[in-house]
């Protein structure tokens, strides 16, 4: 322990401590955020026992996809599987557009509507005050009771708690507060600040909530004491087989079949291209760990082989192999442990800036119903992963040198000047240091060749086309109450907006949408041609649907390809009109001019029957109104919103200067309109953008990271390798000299020699990485995963990084005196 205390206060301990806790703090991070996203168990009582419960859509062709319930659905699922099945049941639907009136500014808030069980079924309780009044049977009630969340009650209401029986309006409606939940509460969307029944969702939100046929409310339960996951999912599929029989679904597709499954809110939150994606990660940073402990084993060997003369003394002197054995792999171990320690406490200052990107809450989530709960913390879990990752560690670094004693030969190594023993360092031999250097190489280029494949990825992504211009683009939402502003007042209200808006200094242009570009929220549609047979529902084709102002394509810089754009005079009562984008043009109407066609599409606008069809009346480019990474660019069909429009859209503000400097004159504009709307979702497009491409940033940033801290220690494990094999070859050097050889005969000697190991690693690690890039193709964008010049430019720098580590070692051994080394 002497000697390994003393090792610690060298180069040789420092180059060791470093290593291994840089390599450490990488894996212990990111074994935090692995746990954050798949496995810890999300914030409620028994998280264990709850599960989301579906209705499974069967189709002929398109397998198994899962919806959410109806209000009445959900009615009789509750009654057909309590309290066999769930102890509770509740419903829970995302509000993201209510707004909170009274004192001050209009305030957005992100809500919940739920059924009166669902506190019960997450097991919380409120804070201060009680729950809904009301019960599960009666939960269509429209009791204007709320419940607030901490953050709200502190900001809003400064922590009053005599807040109780307070009025409060939510979208103009008044409420009365009857509880404060707790301060780490914010629902099973991880976001929501107010909690309302189901029954005052047709007063503020939605006035259909409690009687459509639409699926759109998350059901989640608590299984009862002597149920599982496996038996309730299994008796749900007859379950909601008879609840379609009872409340079928409006579904015009042949063969589609109805029924229900359960799944846990622990598997149900993270959406699976996610899981595959952060298991890849954690793939990765084992490599990194793989070439830090094979480089430390390097330094090591190095170690030992210099105490090779010292250890057969010991020998000699009784010592037992076993005992030299001990002492080499504690001074290896402690030296580790000590590196782990450090790698730990680095990890820990870490993690609280490593905020992953909010790709986890997307659509395929089920709209962001069930929030992802995957912040990484620092706690006991991570504590137990940095105390894994350190022992790991330090086995791996310090096993092999511990095996150097099992070589010693006494007659060869108590002499002065011995040659190094089997685990020696000469690259000409495929010792066990050589060996290692070939798998440090072989490491190095695959994470290399992961990390080029990533940034060339999100290079492209970055300089993909968009088809409009994003610079000087202000975004918002205005989200009114629907119950307020059906359909039929929805375009009046949008008429104030724009205009007041298109009043404030600075402001170019205006225009509403249901989404903004880049975005996943675009409405989908089928379109369906006037004077086509007209096919079935699930036969005709998706487009994306669009209520446009007359001046969209102006505050979006969206070229007109032939024909008009809209202007004031498509009003309601005019002839109805539509837009269409290019690639609408080709795949619909390839032969043929588009221009006066008559076009009609499903869902729920005016423009449902043949005999309210719209004429096209222009062509427009392409605009990327979808995931950049994921077809962005589809068959858009643009309509005036006056003829149809939903009151809750985007609004798009291009200005003449910095779009952010717009803000508050924008949302004093908006006011003047309606003094009960409030700003949502603030950002400027460019800010949009660099959101969307967030996770693909994340993802190349970290790769990048281990790319870059693997390729520096493969050099680290290059130089030492080469540096102790010519140092042991100093007589050799000066004979050759003093028999004629130049110091460039020397240095190109040694680098041949050095480098054969690192060739010999990248042609192991070439046909490896391309293996290995085969599980990176989902994450890719405009890049094969054998990319010919990803591969051969990661090969050259890593072929020019070994070159150089043998090169500085080379260069010095070429410059000793011949008479000196030949004295050695």
């Amino acid at each position: 322990m002497r000697n390994a205390a003393h090792t610690v206060r060298t180069p040789l301990g420092a180059a060791v401590i470093t290593t291994v806790a840089l390599a450490t703090a990488a894996c212990t991070a990111v074994c935090a955020i692995v746990d954050a996203v798949l496995f810890r168990p999300p914030p409620f009582r028994e998280a264990d026992r709850l599960a989301v419960v579906y209705m499974s859509r069967q189709s002929p062709t398109g397998g198994v996809e899962r919806q959410r319930w109806s209000f009445r659905r959900f009615q009789l699922l509750r009654r057909a599987v309590q309290p066999w099945l769930f102890s509770e049941v509740a419903s829970v639907t995302r509000a993201s557009a209510l707004t909170l009136t009274g004192d001050g500014e209009p305030e957005p808030i992100e809500a919940e509507v739920v059924s009166p069980s669902y506190f019960r079924t997450l097991g919380v309780q409120p804070a201060l005050g009680a729950g809904f009044s009301i019960d599960e049977k009666d939960a269509g009630v429209a009791r204007a009771e709320v419940l607030l969340g901490d953050a709200v009650w502190h900001r809003r209401f400064g922590a009053d708690r005599g807040i109780i029986g307070r009025g409060v309006a939510i979208n103009g409606a008044p409420f009365t507060i009857v509880g404060v939940l707790p301060e780490t509460f914010g629902g099973l969307t991880a976001r929501a600040e107010l909690w309302i029944p189901p029954g005052m969702a047709t007063v503020v939100t939605y006035a259909d909530y409690l009687n459509t046929n639409q699926n759109f409310i998350t059901v989640v339960g608590r299984l009862s004491p002597n149920a599982g996951l496996s038996e309730a999912d299994a008796a749900l599929r007859t379950i909601g087989a008879a609840i379609d029989r009872v409340e079928p679904t409006a579904d015009g597709t042949a063969g589609v079949h109805y029924s229900a499954s359960a799944l846990s809110v622990n598997d149900a939150r993270v959406d699976p291209k996610e899981r595959q994606w952060v298991l890849l990660l954690l793939g990765a940073v084992a490599f990194l760990l793989l070439l830090a402990c094979a480089n430390v084993a390097n330094l090591l060997i190095a170690r030992a082989l210099g105490r090779r003369r010292e250890l057969a003394i010991r020998s000699a002197l009784g010592a037992t192999r076993w005992n030299l054995a001990r002492d080499v792999f504690s001074e290896g171990a402690l030296l580790s442990l000590a590196g782990g320690v450090a790698g730990a406490i680095l990890a820990a200052a870490l993690l609280p800036f490593m905020t992953l990107p909010a790709r986890l809450i997307a659509p395929r989530n089920m709209y962001g119903s069930i929030g992802a709960f995957a912040e990484p913390q620092v706690d006991l879990r991570f504590f137990a992963f940095a105390v894994g990752v350190s022992v790991l560690a330090s086995l791996l670094c310090a096993a092999l040198p511990a095996l150097l004693p099992q070589g010693l030969e006494l007659s060869r190594d108590l002499k002065d000047g011995a040659p190094n023993a089997t685990l020696g360092a000469s690259p000409r031999r495929l010792t066990a240091r050589s060996a290692m250097v070939a798998l440090e190489t072989a490491l190095a280029l695959m994470l290399l060749a992961g990390s080029g494949l990533m940034t060339e990825s999100y290079r492209r992504l970055r300089a993909a086309p968009l088809g409009f211009e994003p610079a000087r683009l202000l975004t918002f939402w205005v989200r009114p109450s629907e119950v307020e502003y059906p359909p039929r007042r929805a375009p009046s209200l949008i008429d104030r907006v724009l205009a007041e808006i298109s009043v404030v200094p600075g402001v170019r242009a205006v225009t509403v949408d249901g989404c903004t570009p880049a975005s996943t929220g675009c409405a989908n549609s089928t379109l369906y041609v006037i004077g086509r047979p007209q096919p079935r529902p699930e036969d005709a084709p998706a487009v994306l649907r669009h209520y446009v102002a007359p001046g969209h394509f102006t505050a979006l810089g969206v070229p007109l390809l032939r024909g008009r754009i809209f202007t004031a005079d498509d009003r309601p009562g005019s002839r109805r009109v539509a837009i269409i984008n290019r690639i609408a043009a080709e795949r619909f109407f390839p032969n043929e001019d588009p221009i006066g066609k008559r076009v009609w599409f499903g869902g729920g606008s005016n423009f449902d029957r043949p005999d309210s069809a719209a004429e096209i009346v222009g062509i427009v480019g392409d605009v990327a109104y979808q995931s950049l990474d994921e077809r962005p660019m589809q068959p858009d069909f643009y309509t005036p919103y006056p003829q149809f429009t939903y009151a809750s859209r985007a609004v798009l503000v291009r200005a003449l200067g910095d779009p952010a400097s717009l803000v508050p004159a924008v949302r004093r504009a908006v006011r003047r309109a309606d003094p009960s709307l409030a700003l949502y979702e603030v950002r400027t497009m460019e800010e949009r953008l660099g959101d969307a491409s967030a996770g693909r940033r994340f993802d190349t940033l970290l790769l990048s990271g281990f790319a870059v801290v693997a390729l520096f220690l493969a050099a680290m494990g290059i130089y030492a390798v080469v540096a102790h094999s010519v140092a042991q070859r100093t007589r050799e050097v000066g004979i050759r000299v003093a028999l004629g050889a130049t110091a460039q005969d020397v240095v190109t000697l040694v680098v041949r020699e050095g480098m054969t190991l690192p060739v010999f690693g990248l042609a192991v690690g070439i046909p490896s990485s391309l293996a290995v890039a085969q599980l990176l193709r989902s994450a890719l964008y405009g890049v094969s995963a054998t990319s010919v010049s990803v591969y051969a430019a990661v090969t050259l720098l890593l072929g020019v990084v070994a070159t150089l580590a043998c090169y500085v070692p080379a260069r010095r051994t070429a410059r000793v005196d011949p008479v000196v080394a030949l004295r050695a």
